[in-house]
């Protein structure tokens, strides 16, 4: 239109075709905020594969607690430190093995970035940079997991937990940061900065973080480079990348330092024991002179000297072990006896430093058990409750990392492995899996774990739990063999056959105190001399006043000892009368008292650990029963009876 009125205003004799109107349109130049704008947009793109990075580099830390817990709950790193392992050096080498498996799945992230040739990623200037940022991620998040190790007892449970926790933290801390910065305002933008300072504790973070801006940084580079302009950063600069970069490199140092602190319990203070302790009370004669000669220093020439030992657990109120008084000379086998919950394996567990000492003092040695750990360590060997047994390992190499552990000169390794295996009798098994032993072979593995290195105390916690009668009698021929050496062994069991045959001394232990405490036949003679009288009264519920009162006029001395709905059981001691007197009154008075049957028989050692034992509290068990009346349901008897005799309900009866 404009060039047709043009044209037609033009003066006679003028060509048309050389005159016309063009127009030309050039968009204006975008100003840095636009730009900056148009760079956001584009990274969102890369955030995602930013997010793909941080989900799947969770799962790779939380994998290497798995094995440190379960070496945690079967002992077998506390085996490791009775050996003569350090703590730093443990875990200094689980770090670097760590570091070595880590590295694999960080090469093939870089491997796939090259691949698929990223230039945000895999260009000259930032390939060097993820590859520093899963360096330093490895190395910050790797020793963060360490402390959840000391808190978890199964790990399948600890990888799931982890693992969702580092997804949780590294997505929503990198993504809500990315988003606050692409819709946010200045005022929200001074928030997002704050935010982006205090979330750099997190290695989780850091990586992420460190991507998008490492992936941003390329973006706005790329824009302006389309009106000429080289605006590139180095993506190491401060407010870039090198922050995170350095925040990492201090977190791995923190962590690891954090996780030996914890393993040395420096955090961790023993629970001071009330100032208005009950007093000791009566006890018997034996342990009381026992606590005298050890208050009194008459314990400094034995091997292991126990003085006012006592552990109190936390949330509970009573101690398992209460003020334990005891010496065990060199040479001695001192058998430890009681049921579960009496204090036996929680004694060990203080004296091995697996547990903290609540109060009192113990001494192996001439070592402190409190103050001198690894001087104790190298004098004991520890055969714990529970199997320390790695099941991918063969018994044999699990004796000569032990002698490793211990000291043993490389050259006499193997020999003392096989010293070992034949002790215990092991030969068959020796070089097979220690996951495919029986019960019985790795309570022997065990054994033999505990007695390498030639300790001068042992400690056996009820070592012969599974075996067979044949296996049973080599271990002790085994544990005498060792005695005869001169060297102390301390052991727990619930067998009297077992201490009759190995112990020189015994006690027996109930409610974290010694019950008695001498010889086999010391205890025979003071406690296992006299007779049990069981009485069986006929009838479905009896009066059994009539036969008390007739036992304690004919038979004087006698103690009740048991007395159930039809039963009475009595000790007499066999200086008070003789056993066919007793046969005659029973005998006699059988019909009259209505006695159905009754039994003689003379005292046992099981018998006195029994009526020991019978006085054992079980605070748990208490608690159930008060859980469980507390919880009960009221029924009325009266409706209950009315509807079993309803005509109506009476298919409903039973």
């Amino acid at each position: 239109m404009n060039n047709g009125i043009l044209r037609a205003s033009l003066p006679a004799g003028q060509d048309p075709s050389k005159y016309g109107i063009q127009a030309f349109n050039h968009p204006l130049n975008l100003t840095k905020e636009q730009l900056s704008q148009v760079a956001l947009m584009t990274t969102s793109v890369d955030v995602l594969v930013s997010i793909c990075v941080i989900f799947a580099m969770s799962f790779v830390p939380a994998s290497f607690v798995v094995f440190l817990i379960q070496e945690r709950v079967n002992k077998a790193k506390h085996m490791q430190f009775i050996s003569g392992v350090q703590p730093f050096l443990y875990w200094l080498s689980n770090f670097i093995w760590d570091m070595c498996n880590y590295i694999v799945p960080a090469t093939l992230v870089i491997i796939i970035f090259i691949c698929f040739q990223q230039d945000a990623y895999v260009s000259s200037t930032n390939l060097p940079v993820l590859a520093l940022l899963l360096l330093f991620y490895g190395w910050s998040i790797t020793p963060l997991m360490y402390p959840a190790s000391f808190f978890f007892k199964i790990p399948s449970t600890a990888y799931v937990v982890l693992t969702s926790v580092n997804i949780l933290i590294g997505i929503n801390g990198s993504v809500s940061t990315f988003v606050l910065e692409l819709f946010g305002s200045n005022e929200i933008g001074g928030i997002n900065d704050i935010l982006k300072n205090v979330f750099l504790i997190f290695p989780h973070f850091c990586l992420g973080r460190g991507l998008i801006d490492m992936v941003k940084n390329q973006a706005m580079a790329d824009a302006l480079e389309r009106f000429g302009e080289n605006r590139f950063r180095s993506p190491l600069a401060w407010d870039m990348v090198g922050k995170n970069l350095f925040a990492m490199a201090v977190q791995g140092v923190v962590f690891f330092t954090i996780t030996v602190l914890i393993q040395y319990r420096f955090c961790i203070k023993a629970r001071s024991m009330s100032t208005d302790q009950k007093p000791i009370g009566e006890e018997d004669e034996d342990v009381a002179r026992e606590r005298q000669r050890i208050l009194g220093g008459g314990g400094h020439s034995d091997i292991l000297e126990l003085k006012q030992l006592t552990k109190v657990y936390n949330r509970k109120q009573k101690p398992a072990v209460d003020r334990l008084c005891v010496g065990i000379p060199p040479g001695e086998c001192f058998g430890l006896l009681g049921v579960n919950g009496a204090g036996k394996t929680s004694t060990f567990k203080m004296l091995t430093g697996d547990s903290i000492v609540t109060s009192g003092e113990a001494y192996l040695a001439g070592k402190s058990v409190l103050t001198e750990i690894n001087e104790v360590h190298q004098n004991m060997g520890y055969c714990p409750q529970f199997d320390a047994i790695n099941d991918l390992l063969t018994g044999r190499e699990h004796l000569e990392f032990y002698a490793i552990l211990r000291g043993v000169p490389e050259k006499e390794v193997c020999e003392v492995a096989e010293w070992g295996i034949r002790k215990l009798g092991l030969i068959k098994y020796v070089d097979k899996a220690a996951g495919s032993y029986s019960g019985g072979n790795m309570r022997k593995l065990s054994t033999a774990m505990a007695l390498i290195g030639g300790p001068p105390v042992v400690f056996l916690d009820e070592p012969t739990t599974g075996m067979d009668p044949k296996a049973r009698r080599a271990l002790w021929n085994c544990i005498l063999s060792i005695v005869k050496e001169g060297r102390s062994v301390v052991l727990t069991s619930h067998s009297m056959e077992e201490c009759e045959a190995l112990c020189t001394r015994m006690a027996i232990m109930v409610n974290g105190r010694f019950r008695c405490l001498g010889s086999v036949q010391h205890l025979k003679n003071r406690f296992g001399d006299g007779y049990t009288i069981i009485l069986r009264v006929a009838g479905p519920d009896p009066d059994l006043r009539p036969v008390m009162e007739f036992i304690e006029k004919e038979l004087p001395g006698s103690t009740l000892k048991e007395k159930h709905r039809n039963m009475l059981q009595y000790q007499l001691s066999s200086s008070k009368t003789s056993l066919a007197r007793i046969f005659s009154i029973l005998a006699k008075n059988k019909e009259w008292l209505h006695i159905e049957d009754y039994s003689v028989s003379q005292t046992t050692l099981d018998q006195v650990f029994v009526n020991f034992a019978k006085d054992q509290s079980d605070e748990d068990h208490l608690k159930d029963i008060s859980m469980h009346k507390r919880d009960a349901v009221a029924v009325d008897i009266t409706q209950l009876k009315s509807f079993l005799t309803d005509e109506k309900a009476r298919e409903s009866c039973v």
